[in-house]
């Protein structure tokens, strides 16, 4: 019974060491300063003793593993593991103001009235912050002293992720060997220096399993790290590991989040172009409203240039005119002179259909041209 419960304790040492990246000799001694020694031969040497583990001893071991160095609240673990995913949401309070935090596709997200925090899966990216435009001077995330004890909270909900994935990646995907080798988590293969094909970084093994297989550099997904450089000839620079790591500065941004219509002249040509089609009564007139140019002078009026040889000098584009006077601006044209997509413009100007003007174009290029394929 005594060497199980041994074992027993061996074996979580093990796994807060996977879950915490840390040494395993070193999870040991945690687990014996928990129990009241030194570290953890003082320990071993106590067996031989009149100290044994009992059932509390490793009920309390299993809790200190559990949880992982974070606490976020109440949570309520698997009864099939001493690791258990994060619930999606949960419901806080911060300074009178609640909010609620999840995860997603490993970035933590706090959100709020107005705001939103998103704490990226890269352990040292700066956190982004945006805030409502019509909550812009009431956020609580503009105190700094608000937005950092609320990203302290999601740092921590961060840790208990990458916490979870350091137990379900292999061992040496999270703390490289004594030569610095390293296995990607993900796809495989072991190697001691990586490359970044997003950044063209280079990476050393014990760079990225600190980093979670980001890179240190741009902070890309584990996907765009290779044991390959992208360009042999050219495979970057080493990654500086900077003296202190810690998180960027947080980015904060000031957002319109609802749907917005822009009235720029893309949005506006696209409208008007749309409404010329329907005024087009024959394929020369739909290549017409195809090809004209359109412009937004200063905001207050649209004006369309025609092709002479598609789009009739008579005709009015109603339908342009409606929708120019539903955006409130100001319809005028002009006609001039194109280089035609086709010969034989009149073709077009004499059938509904583009299936009988591709007939009769084609039957017009054999007779009197040539048809290139």
């Amino acid at each position: 019974m005594i060497d199980y419960q041994m074992k027993k304790l061996r074996m979580l040492g093990k796994r807060y060491a996977r879950a915490t990246a840390m040494a395993h000799n070193e999870a040991l001694n945690a687990f014996a300063k928990e129990f009241g020694f030194v570290h953890w031969k003082a320990l071993n040497d106590a067996t031989k003793g009149d100290w044994h583990p009992n059932d509390e001893d490793v009920a309390r071991a299993e809790a200190f593993v559990r949880e992982a160095g974070a606490k976020t609240g109440p949570v309520v673990p698997s009864p099939d593991t001493l690791f258990f995913k994060e619930p999606k949401w949960e419901e806080g309070e911060l300074c009178g103001h609640a909010y609620k935090i999840g995860d997603c596709s490993g970035d933590v997200v706090v959100t709020g009235k107005g705001w939103d925090l998103r704490v990226p899966e890269a352990p040292f990216k700066a956190p982004i912050v945006e805030i409502d435009e019509r909550h812009s001077k009431t956020s609580p995330v503009k105190d700094s002293r608000f937005l950092a004890k609320l990203i302290e909270i999601a740092q921590v909900r961060s840790t208990r992720i990458r916490a979870q994935m350091a137990v379900d990646w292999p061992r040496r995907s999270t703390k490289a060997d004594l030569d610095g080798v390293a296995r990607h988590p993900l796809r495989g293969g072991d190697a001691a220096n990586w490359y970044c094909h997003s950044c063209d970084a280079q990476i050393t093994g014990s760079q990225v399993a600190e980093n979670y297989w980001h890179c240190p550099n741009c902070g890309t997904h584990p996907l765009n790290i290779h044991a390959e450089p992208f360009d042999d000839q050219f495979p970057g620079e080493p990654v500086q590991t900077p003296d202190t790591a810690q998180r960027e500065n947080p980015e904060v941004r000031i957002v319109e989040p609802r749907h917005t219509l822009h009235l720029d002249e893309e949005t506006v040509s696209t409208l008007i172009r749309c409404a010329l089609l329907e005024d087009a009564t024959s394929v020369n007139e739909r290549l017409g409203a195809m090809r004209a140019e359109i412009s937004l002078l200063d905001g207050e009026e649209v004006w369309i240039t025609f092709d002479e040889m598609l789009w009739p000098e008579e005709k009015e584009p109603k339908s342009a005119l409606a929708v120019a006077a539903k955006l409130g601006l100001e319809l005028e044209q002009e006609i001039s002179q194109f280089s035609e997509p086709f010969a034989w413009p009149e073709l077009g100007s004499m059938t509904v259909e583009t299936a009988e003007f591709t007939a009769a174009l084609l039957k017009a290029y054999e007779r009197y041209g040539v048809i290139k394929r």
